[in-house]
């Protein structure tokens, strides 16, 4: 799988959780669901995000090495 590939694949999926967790929070919203929400699903997107970022700078690294082998 490429790495353009698995970023879609990891952008699709931060999607899909992201969707689950606002359906989710229809129902739960007390203190502890504004807890979990801090605690990990903002700091799970904030790094995912940056991944994604890292996965733009590899693919083009890898593009120009394969330029400069071939």
């Amino acid at each position: 799988m490429s790495v353009l590939a698995t970023k879609a694949r990891l952008a699709g999926l931060l999607k899909q959780l992201n969707a689950a967790w606002e359906e989710t929070r229809t129902t739960w919203s007390d203190e502890n669901a504004r807890d979990f929400h801090q605690r990990y699903m903002v700091e799970l997107t904030a790094e995912v995000e940056k991944t994604l970022v890292a996965m733009d700078g590899l693919e083009s690294l890898m593009r120009k090495v394969k330029e400069e082998c071939e």
